[in-house]
């Protein structure tokens, strides 16, 4: 109680000071003054409206992810059917091995005529039922008609080899010949 009446003295000397002194002060002083607190209290206004303003964009973010989430959870028995659904659909033994598809594509490659070509081995990421692969083929001095029908067959006869990705790029001593890189990727059953 001692302890509370003497904070309590504290502050009306404190407050009696402030206004004796406030009181002293000319017209012009005391502008000045009441404009500096002004400003003082308007940057802490902006700073807590700031940083309201980004705990509640975060409170948001952070209740729309958790309802997607719980929606995900709703969802996860529908999405497992149909993965099963569509996992039946595929005959799994017409997926072919890294090897066949490797096999394919330079038979392809042969009968298109392109001469100069390197191929990388396949990066393979494994799984179960499914593993995949990535293939890359570098074509140097391809003939754009012939890298149309090219690609065209693959995408035709190879029909789970998918082309991610083409990259032309025109020689710069030939234009007419063209240096292409294809990203490739198929699917292999393993049990």
């Amino acid at each position: 109680m001692a302890s509370k009446n003497h904070s309590s003295g504290e502050f009306q000397y404190w407050n009696q000071f402030l206004r004796l002194r406030f009181s002293r002060l000319s017209m012009r002083e005391k502008f000045l003054s009441v404009l500096f607190i002004a400003v003082l209290l308007g940057v802490w206004f902006t700073f807590q409206v700031d940083r309201h303003g980004a705990a509640i964009t975060n409170i948001r973010f952070a209740n729309a992810r958790a309802e997607e989430q719980g929606q995900w959870f709703i969802e996860q028995s529908n999405i497992d059917s149909q993965y099963n659904a569509m996992l039946q659909s595929i005959n799994l033994d017409e997926l072919p091995s890294a090897d066949a598809v490797s096999a394919s594509v330079f038979d392809l490659i042969r009968k298109y005529g392109f001469s100069d070509f390197k191929t990388n081995p396949p990066k393979t990421v494994p799984g179960i039922p499914l593993t995949f692969h990535a293939f890359t083929i570098n074509i140097n001095k391809a003939d754009y008609n012939k890298l149309i029908d090219f690609t065209n067959e693959i995408k035709s006869s190879l029909p789970y080899v998918s082309l991610r990705q083409i990259s032309i790029i025109a020689q710069p001593r030939t234009p007419q010949f063209l240096n292409v890189k294809l990203d490739l990727k198929s699917i292999e059953y393993t049990k």
